[in-house]
């Protein structure tokens, strides 16, 4: 869902590196890695996310629940509600 959502994101202009160059930065930088968790579970989960009307958020967060996972993000409505949600300012070469 995080690539669908920076896809969107380029396509409208809102950040200028294309998801798939975010990812591979990212996978050499972190070690970020595809999850392969069942979406069913994943929007069971996301139906509990009341505090967004956001889908990509909810199925984010949700993803990040059911997976055990922490959550890098600089959303501030997503930092305020999710325990496993962090920013790490470090540049990381991204823009």
């Amino acid at each position: 869902m995080v690539r669908l959502e920076l896809d969107y994101l380029h396509e409208i202009g809102r950040i200028k590196i294309p998801a798939e160059d975010i990812f591979q930065d990212l996978a050499t930088k972190v070690g970020l890695v595809m999850d392969g968790g069942l979406f069913q579970n994943i929007v069971a989960e996301a139906a509990k996310l009341i505090w967004t009307r956001d889908p990509f958020d909810r199925i984010i967060c949700a993803s990040a629940r059911v997976a055990g996972a922490v959550l890098l993000t600089r959303d501030a409505n997503i930092l305020a509600n999710e325990p496993a949600a962090f920013w790490d300012h470090r540049p990381a070469g991204l823009g």
